[in-house]
């Protein structure tokens, strides 16, 4: 599989946004744009509506899906952080980041989301984590156990965070044998004044990291099947949590 990590500023517009990627996209697989990289204020329906039409004009190009990010979107009387997966003919589906960030303050803003998705392209199963959401191990097992082969990852996060997140990266894909895809914004301060730059990364099943840097761009590798039934078959992870034997705390 052939993915796309796109580390990116934060645009004003998606129009902007787009027109900025499509000059730098190649075929690919996948494409992962990175959490809040339109912002953080929430859009309507029909401005998502807008945002999904312009994130088919991508996958048209890439000749693949694109996750669109994490997206704040009112939805129901409340806001949800959200994932869109867009394929070439539109919208396919969308997951929601689960537990919206306590220390930035995102979850006075942002609702509790209640679904995760996965979906299949080029033959892989693709699951994805917003954000925070990759540090409850709960959440990447579910997927893995749901049959997902690469978990993507649309961040936000600050420069001094950056090696921390490649750390949790390597165990997630370790522990669930899958790939771990992060797309991180880039070239933005968070409000408190801490600095986002990068450290986009894709993690191997077999603690391999691939590390994008700082730079803004869309950086692309090649995933490898035989990585994960190489792991799978080695270290039965998954195999030992769907049938763990009893076992008592006292």
């Amino acid at each position: 599989m052939r993915v796309s990590i796109a580390q990116t500023r934060r645009f004003g517009a998606a129009a902007e946004a787009v027109q900025w990627l499509l000059s730098r996209v190649s075929p690919a697989d996948l494409l992962v744009l990175p959490e809040y990289w339109l912002g953080v204020e929430p859009l309507s329906w029909e401005e998502f509506e807008a945002l999904i039409r312009e994130l088919r004009r991508l996958a048209e190009a890439v000749g693949g899906y694109v996750v669109g990010g994490g997206v704040a979107v009112s939805l129901g009387g409340e806001v949800k952080n959200i994932c869109p997966v867009v394929s070439p003919e539109g919208l396919v589906k969308w997951g929601e980041k689960i537990f919206p960030s306590a220390a930035t303050g995102e979850r006075l803003r942002v609702s509790k989301g209640r679904r995760l998705t996965i979906f299949n392209a080029a033959g892989w199963k693709v699951g994805c984590l917003i954000c925070v959401d990759l540090l409850y191990p709960e959440l990447a097992r579910r997927l893995a156990l749901a049959g997902a082969e690469v978990i993507v990852n649309p961040a936000s996060i600050t420069a001094d965070r950056a090696p921390l997140w490649k750390a949790l990266g390597l165990v997630r894909a370790f522990e669930n044998s899958v790939y771990v895809a992060a797309a991180l914004g880039t070239g933005y301060n968070y409000a408190d004044g801490r600095r986002a730059e990068g450290g986009s990364f894709i993690a191997s099943p077999n603690g391999a990291l691939l590390d994008f840097g700082a730079e803004e761009g869309v950086y692309t590798a090649e995933l490898d099947k035989q990585e994960i039934e190489y792991a799978r078959t080695r270290r039965r992870y998954l195999e030992d949590v769907e049938t763990p034997p009893q076992v008592s705390v006292d």
